[in-house]
């Protein structure tokens, strides 16, 4: 069954894990490959983005990008439309979710962030939150105090998950995986029609979404034996490694 859609992470995947610039030549060709997609053209669907970053940061990808297909955002919390600038939270999230939420925000910055200094609150998120820092090995300790102070409030479940440099917050249910159903099934693509690309074990339900499931080199060893095909290239190399695998092209 041809493929109809490719999903593809951010960090790890079109940019660097790390806090640096991205390769200017390299996404230059990004660029032209996902315009040409957009457009019809070159033999690749396609593509839109399934990440854990906020809305704002994925409109202006979109932009670049010239992503014309809905995108996920916020690890699954909320689907992004360029078309009409509409963004909407999925349908398991209701509203006293978002307020205690906002409880635990509150409270992490109160009582968390004053004992690690190092730890940075990534901004702009609505219905997830992630804390970021060049040292993850903090990640258990801070983890443990997350945990009591969402143990405070009644009625909260949340997902605590680190990536290489990120401590991710969720709402148990919301997942990138159950997004994407969402998203496929809006657009009347089956699950074999769409593929996905990850990184790390938070783009786990991405595998199990997709017919078909690609990694860079960089990717998590579990993540990279579940794949279809891992490439022997990192982060933005690796996914233009990928998007030339027979599988994704059209015809």
């Amino acid at each position: 069954m041809p493929i109809k859609i490719i999903l593809s992470d951010i960090d790890g995947c079109i940019s660097p894990e790390e806090s640096m610039s991205w390769d200017e030549a390299l996404f230059g060709r990004f660029v032209r490959v996902c315009r040409a997609a957009a457009a019809g053209e070159g033999g690749l669907p396609p593509l839109t983005l399934c990440t854990g970053r906020p809305q704002p940061y994925v409109e202006v990808l979109l932009k670049i990008l010239d992503i014309r297909l809905p995108a996920i955002c916020e690890g699954g919390a909320v689907l992004y439309s360029l078309r009409d600038n509409r963004s909407l939270f999925v349908p398991s999230i209701q509203p006293d979710q978002i307020r205690k939420l906002q409880a635990l925000r509150a409270a992490i910055q109160d009582e968390v962030f004053p004992a690690y200094p190092e730890l940075v609150y990534q901004f702009g998120k609505e219905s997830q939150m992630s804390l970021f820092c060049e040292n993850p090995d903090i990640f258990p300790d801070v983890t443990r105090r997350v945990q009591a102070l969402v143990a405070a409030i009644p009625g909260l479940n949340v997902h605590i998950s680190p990536s290489r440099y990120y401590l991710n917050i969720d709402l148990v249910g919301v997942t990138k995986g159950a997004a994407i159903k969402l998203l496929l099934d809006g657009l009347g693509i089956a699950r074999d029609e769409a593929a996905g690309i990850g990184d790390t074990m938070g783009d786990w339900s991405i595998r199990e979404a997709v017919g078909f499931f690609a990694c860079p080199a960089n990717a998590v060893p579990p993540l990279r034996e579940a794949a279809d095909y891992v490439s022997p290239h990192n982060d933005l190399a690796g996914i233009l490694d990928i998007l030339e695998r027979p599988e994704l092209q059209k015809g």
